[in-house]
């Protein structure tokens, strides 16, 4: 009788260490990570990102080509805010039939400071529009294709992003260092880690990871 009671004991000590073991881990992989994935929060990160790309290349290089049939510096900036214009005109149901030659053109935007006022502004009314916005899965169009109001902002940024990359290599031939990546947070706001690098890399999707990469 003493030996079953024993054998009794074993057996649920074994099962609630077990138990512990398993909740650890369930509460290891299923951590509340911090990174932000909202859109206002994207836009006024990539409008800061974009700020030091432009501010970074001299003014005397804004009107420099890498080729002569491609877009200098300044005419690439000007086009990645247009299209922030567009796409949150696009947003709003609307539509920014403004021709771009004409824009690149104007006296008043010729200066780096300008330019640099011109995207800014591009940003804050792209923000101001996805803010505003009361239901962003309602369907518009972009262009002739119907989309929701969501897909046209995550379009837009993708749009953005693809230019400010340029960037990058007009600097590089200026002989200037890009600034560096600024992809998941905004200046100043990186959060405690969520969980501690010992215990993230027993998670299993990190050794899942290890075995199919190494």
């Amino acid at each position: 009788m003493k030996k079953i009671s024993m054998l009794l004991i074993l057996f649920l000590f074994i099962s609630c260490n077990n138990s512990n073991t398993e909740s650890k881990s369930i509460e290891k992989e299923n951590t509340n990570y911090t990174v932000s994935c909202d859109l206002i929060y994207d836009y006024e990160r990539a409008q800061q990102f974009t700020f030091k790309y432009l501010d970074a290349m001299p003014e005397e290089n804004y009107s420099f080509k890498p080729t002569p049939e491609i877009l200098s510096f300044r005419e690439e900036a000007i086009h990645l805010g247009l299209v922030n214009y567009r796409y949150a005109a696009m947003i709003a149901g609307s539509y920014d039939a403004s021709n771009e030659k004409e824009i690149m053109s104007r006296q008043e935007l010729q200066s780096k400071k300008q330019v640099i006022e011109f995207v800014s502004n591009s940003y804050d009314v792209m923000i101001n529009q996805i803010n505003t916005e009361q239901n962003l899965n309602a369907k518009t169009y972009y262009y002739r294709w119907s989309c929701s109001k969501e897909c046209l902002a995550r379009k837009g940024f993708e749009h953005q992003s693809h230019h400010r990359g340029k960037f990058a290599i007009y600097l590089r031939l200026k002989g200037i260092k890009p600034p560096f990546e600024q992809l998941i947070f905004k200046d100043g706001d990186i959060p405690k880690r969520d969980i501690e690098t010992e215990d993230w890399e027993s998670t299993k999707n990190y050794l899942k990871y290890k075995k199919l990469v190494d």
